[in-house]
């Protein structure tokens, strides 16, 4: 299912953790820019609501 995300957005990472646990890192320039692009978050949002996904969002600045 993410890959159809990875293909549309560079700054997309997933990291396979497990069969079933993994970590998706995506970043933006701004968090302006975060606020406006949330098709990652609403796709993962209804796994969990599906009771498919446990779904953490953290919010952080990417270190050089």
């Amino acid at each position: 299912m993410i890959n159809q995300f990875k293909s549309q957005n560079n700054d997309l990472t997933i990291i396979k953790l497990a069969d079933n646990k993994g970590v998706i890192i995506e970043t933006f320039e701004t968090a302006s820019l975060a606020g406006k692009n949330t098709t990652v978050l609403a796709a993962m949002q209804s796994l969990k609501a599906q009771a498919m996904a446990k779904v953490l969002v953290e919010e952080g600045a990417k270190l050089d």
